[in-house]
Parts: structure tokens; sequence; C-alpha cells
């Protein structure tokens, strides 16, 4: 088992998610590669500086605009939203294997019908479809079907709910999607016959071992122990992980490491050495967490109202001028200026 200094182990992880910039990866075609990697980023509507899903793409894809992740999802039809570890983007190529995770989330999903006290939006199913059916693009306000009460939380409509119900099942998938409102449509119009139809006879067994293989590569470097990396159906139940981690050592589909400092074993993509040149990044910078934006507004500008050093960091001259360096970058991805004091808050 390959021993890897902690450093060693950082540099692993950097190069592999590109965030060293290394790997010429460009706007759409570069989304589109990482995604292929990645597997699957996590959905978030919160929008601050930007959307979760656009901050995962723009640090590592140079040139990435907002615009490129909308046309992979509902131009193209390449990705697709749905249930991973939480509701995500992921390739529309995993859309037939996810069958069982949208198995298990529709049990959830009945759970939370019968706490609103909405099961009667099971009783309208046929008639929500045929109208999706008949019309194309649905969103919660072009449909009326069944009882609207006041409500504090959830759809007030039993239509909305029964759109949630199909779409997490899988009949109907988000063909379009306009700020945070989502418009179905039949799934068989959205996706490619051959991504709806591909792997039928997975078995429970081999979707373990495919979901399993797959989270991997979507971190890159991940141990046996429940936490974020884990979340999710099946995966987050730890005797189910455990033997499936030992079945894809035992038939070498994953690596095993150790990381020196560390008792815990963990585990790497079989080829994530392929992502390891010999090429030297240049200085770059990357913000994880450690600061508070101001919020952008239309035409304003990236600001920062609070900044935190990691302990023990004494910043340098040229760490000052490759942090300014990537917010510019970062500024001219929201297409607002940078603000002049934000090189103030670093100090």
């Amino acid at each position: 088992m390959k021993l890897y200094s902690q450093k060693e182990a950082r540099h692993l992880l950097c190069r592999y998610h590109n965030l060293d910039g290394v790997e010429t990866l460009c706007g759409k075609a570069g989304a589109e590669k990482i995604m292929q990697r990645i597997h699957s980023i996590q959905y978030d509507p919160l929008n601050v500086v930007a959307r979760n899903a656009d901050l995962v793409l723009q640090a590592r894809v140079k040139d990435y605009k907002e615009q490129d992740l909308y046309s992979l999802l509902y131009k193209e039809h390449k990705l697709v939203d749905g249930f991973d570890k939480e509701m995500c983007i992921y390739n529309s190529k995993d859309f037939a294997p996810f069958k069982y995770v949208r198995s298990e989330h529709l049990k959830h999903v009945v759970l939370t019908l019968q706490y609103r006290n909405q099961m009667a939006a099971l009783d309208i199913l046929d008639d929500v479809r045929d109208f999706v059916a008949k019309h194309g693009k649905t969103g919660a306000k072009d449909i009326s079907i069944g009882e609207v009460r006041e409500s504090r939380w959830g759809p007030k409509k039993l239509s909305s709910a029964a759109l949630d119900y199909l779409f997490n099942s899988g009949e109907l998938s988000v063909a379009d999607k306009r700020g945070t409102q989502k418009y179905f449509d039949l799934t068989e119009r959205v996706l490619e016959d051959a991504d709806i139809q591909c792997d039928q006879d997975m078995t429970i067994e081999e979707f373990l071992e495919w979901y399993i293989e797959r989270r991997i590569q979507s971190v890159g470097l991940i141990w046996n122990k429940s936490g974020g990396a884990w979340q999710g159906h099946f995966v987050s139940e730890n005797e189910i992980r455990t033997s499936t981690l030992q079945t894809l050592t035992q038939k070498n589909r994953i690596d095993e490491i150790q990381v020196e400092g560390i008792h815990e074993t963990f585990y790497i993509p079989k080829d994530i050495q392929t992502y390891m040149t010999d090429q030297t990044p240049q200085s770059y910078a990357r913000f994880i967490a450690r600061f508070e934006a101001e919020p952008v507004r239309q035409m304003g500008e990236f600001a920062i109202k609070n900044w935190w050093w990691e302990a023990g960091i004494e910043p340098d001259n040229n760490m000052l001028e490759t942090i300014e360096k990537e917010m510019l970058r970062f500024a001219e991805f929201l297409q607002v200026g940078n603000s002049k004091n934000n090189l103030s808050k670093l100090s």
C-alpha cells in the first residue's frame, strides 16, 4: 500500500480536480469533461456571489460561464437534475442506474406527503401525467388539479406535490429552469433512449459497486468514515459501504493508500495517476469557506465583508498578488467589478 505525505495528498486532490489549472479545461467543453470525472455536483439555489454548481465549475474550468451549465442541462440534456447525496446535477448517462436511489428516495417523498396531509396527491398522478404529456414543459404555476390549501411549508396545490412525486419517481425530468422555477416534461422526451434504457438488468450488488466506486471518483480521495462525503442512500450505511469497498479492492477497481500521520486507509480512483502530470502549475489560489462575501447585485461589484486566515499563515507579497489575481478572475466570471477594498481585508 503506497504511503503519501500530507503535502502529496493535497497535491493529488488539487491536480485531480484541476484546482491548480494545469489541465486545459475551457468553457462548456471543459465543464462537460470535468463532470465526466467527478460525476455529480450538489444543487443549491442559494446565490450570494454565485450558486454552488457554478462555483464548483468556475474553480476547475477556465472561462466558464453560467450559460454553459444551462446549455448542458436544458438544451443538450447531457446533464440532469436528480437526487444523489442531496439534490444534485449529474451526467444523464447515470440516469438508469439511479433507479435504485429513486426507489429509496420515493419512500421518503411518501412520508413527506403523509406529514403534510397530502396523500391525495397520489390519486391524481394519472391526471397530472396526462396534462404534462399533452402540454409539454409544465411548471407548478401552469397546472392546478386537486385541492388548493393554505400552507406554510411545501406546495399548496396537490398538483404541485404530484409533479414532485413524478419527478422523484423518474417519470418526469426537469426540462427547463427559469430562475428557481422548474419546468417538467416526460423523461422520454428529455433524455436519450440510451440514457433511459442502459443497464436495465443491473442487480443491486452491481449497482452498489458502481455507486460506491463512482462516489470515490467524485471525491478523489476518501476514507471509510461516516460523514458528508458518504451522505445518501446506501452509501451512508456503514455495513454496506465497508463490504462493497472490500469487494472493489479485491476486484482491483480502486486503490488503497495511506497518508502520513493518519491511521485510516484512504481510497482513490484507479485512474487517478493519469492526471498526475509532471507539469508545474503557476501560482494559484482557491477560496474555501474562509471569507464572507457581500451579496452581488446586478451591475455591482465583488466585495469581501470579512476574511479569516488559516492559523499559522503569514501572507507575503506573492501570496497577496496571487489572491488578488484570483479575485479579478472571479469578478470577471461574475461579470462585475472587483472592489478596491478587497485587498485591505486581507491585511
